[in-house]
């Protein structure tokens, strides 16, 4: 034990240091030392170490990064040199679950582009305090030389910052289920209703072992438990998610959905929560594992939300994904969750944290954790980003810069052959909608699609309606970038109209006299607004500019310019 209370005071008399200093402790290898290693489980898979407590870090190479599945990275890459004074590369780092003899914990790893898989003081000092013993009786010796590593000043500070988290809020990282102690999920059902239940679906040979390991796994969280007897029942999907994985969705649109009331909280518009990071710098992802499943319902709730499968019934504990009241009750958890703390906003199970500053961003990680903990609910590190200059966010890339369309969403829309029904093209219009916001004179391109969706009208698919979709696409494809809200900074609004639609646009002017826009807009014409004169189309485009980016003008001055001249000499600055 005099080992490990000799570390403890090193590490309390340097830690204070760490993130003014970039030194990281070496040894000299002009004589060629034995080394001490162990194998250990990071993320489930075994790595063998090299032992070193003089090391302020503890990393693993590329290469075994990678070989456990290449989790999410956090912190900007930079440079790092070796003690022989060779650069190479740091990645960035990540939570990883560290699995020493009868210690797991949550732990920060880090990673780089060396060959070396090293055991620092970090975890040095978390597993022998998990342990209760030193952990060198457990180790061998190695013949390999060590490269400790050097990093930068602001890698150093992010690291100790999460370090920090994981150290404090383990319980938030652990593996499991959270359970949400702040409030229970009730359905509350429609006057009237009578029970329906339904027959287990066969289930298809190819996805039977996946089904059947879904349902054993969501048995043992607790999120259901099997029964012998249930009034209502819905039977079960099996969903192949993005990572391979087969999520078991309950498919209650067989009954259940009918006889409950929509929950009608409302789920936030990106549009407002681009409007509130203005300024902000450095960014951070929370994701919650098995996200509505943390949250129990109630008694009366898990009487009506059974479920049939080809194993038998199961009575559901969670509030369950498919539920048509689910994303309202959740949302309103999350809501009161973030509530009071500033830069952290919410849409479902997908949390950002975004800040000026890394000092602000540290206080707002810790006032938010300490409440996920207290709140009994749990984070999935696999999903989470901490400390990025841009995140993917809600189908877009957040950055000090602006938002951009995410480019995966877009090479997506570049492929997409054209509609062949009218289904495919509302499909397509409302990826339209959904980007609209980057694109100027949205207005002039759709007219042509919007036809084809008017009840009177037969799908006959033109050299029109092809030019609109090829151009719509293109311009998707092109470089996008809106800059940030800013309510401090002089605001334009300025509106067109053509045969088809209307467009606005909201622009903000720089001290440097320079334009950028904020966000576009546009709508069809209806058959009689079609009919309206060029002068009424414009002071209707006017109207749609200032109603639609209402929530950013109101109660503020603004420029609102129009290229229509008969338009000025009605609405100039001499006219009452």
């Amino acid at each position: 034990m005099a080992l490990i209370s000799k570390v403890k005071t090193w590490w309390e008399n340097h830690e204070c240091n760490v993130k003014n200093s970039v030194d990281i402790l070496h040894v000299s290898l002009s004589v060629k030392p034995k080394w001490l290693t162990k194998k250990v489980l990071v993320n489930g898979t075994e790595v063998e170490f090299i032992l070193d407590s003089g090391a302020q870090i503890s990393c693993i190479s590329e290469v075994t990064w990678k070989n456990i599945g290449s989790p999410k990275l956090t912190g900007v890459p930079c440079k790092g040199r070796s003690f022989t004074g060779n650069e190479f590369s740091m990645l960035g780092s990540f939570m990883a679950s560290v699995e020493v003899d009868e210690s797991k914990q949550v732990l920060v790893t880090h990673v780089t582009s060396e060959k070396l898989n090293l055991f620092g003081l970090p975890w040095i000092i978390e597993v022998e305090n998990k342990l209760g013993y030193p952990i060198v009786s457990s180790i061998k010796k190695s013949e390999e030389p060590i490269k400790v590593l050097e990093i930068e000043k602001a890698q150093s500070k992010i690291s100790e910052i999460v370090n920090k988290l994981a150290v404090q809020f383990k319980k938030v990282f652990e593996p499991g289920l959270g359970h949400c102690t702040k409030m229970k999920a009730h359905l509350y059902m429609k006057p009237g209703v009578s029970p329906v239940f339904v027959r287990a679906r066969p289930v298809p040979i190819g996805v039977k072992d996946a089904i059947e390991k879904e349902l054993s796994r969501l048995s043992e969280i607790g999120a259901i438990k099997p029964i012998e007897f249930a009034n209502w029942a819905a039977p079960i999907l099996a969903i192949k998610k993005a990572n391979g994985k087969t999520r078991v969705c309950m498919d209650y649109s067989t009954g259940l959905n009918n006889a409950i009331e929509l929950d009608r909280h409302p789920l936030p518009k990106p549009s407002e929560i681009w409007a509130e990071i203005h300024g902000s710098k450095v960014f951070s992802q929370l994701d919650l594992r098995d996200a509505y499943l943390q949250i129990e319902l109630d008694e009366q709730s898990k009487k009506v939300a059974c479920i049939n499968t080809h194993k038998g019934l199961f009575e559901v504990q969670r509030l369950p994904f498919g539920v048509k009241s689910a994303p309202g009750i959740f949302q309103r958890l999350m809501d009161k969750l973030i509530s009071g703390i500033p830069g952290v906003f919410a849409y479902l199970d997908d949390l950002i944290i975004v800040s000026k500053n890394i000092e602000d961003h540290k206080v707002q990680l810790f006032e938010i954790f300490d409440r996920i903990e207290k709140w009994g609910l749990k984070i999935q590190l696999e999903k989470c980003n901490f400390f990025k200059e841009k995140l993917k966010f809600l189908g877009h890339i957040v950055s000090k810069s602006g938002i951009e369309p995410d480019p995966e969403k877009k090479k997506k829309i570049s492929e997409l052959t054209r509609p062949r029904d009218v289904k495919e093209l509302k499909s397509f219009m409302g990826t339209i909608n959904y980007y609209g916001r980057f694109v100027s004179e949205m207005h002039k391109y759709r007219g042509p699609l919007d036809k084809l969706l008017k009840k009177e009208v037969k799908w006959e698919w033109g050299q029109d309606q092809e030019k609109a979709f090829q151009s719509v696409k293109k311009v998707l494809n092109s470089d996008l970038m809106l800059t940030h809200f800013d309510p401090e900074l002089e605001i334009i609004v300025t509106a067109d109209a053509s045969n088809y639609g209307v467009g606005a646009v909201i622009s903000h002017k720089f001290p440097n006299g320079k334009e950028k826009v904020i966000e576009y807009a546009s709508k069809s014409l209806n058959d009689a607004e079609k009919n309206y004169s060029q002068i009424e189309k414009e002071g209707l485009a006017l109207v749609f500019a200032v109603q639609k980016f209402h929530k950013m003008l109101f109660g503020r001055k603004f420029i609102l310019r129009t290229d229509h001249k008969p338009l000025l000499a009605i609405f100039g600055k001499n006219k009452g």
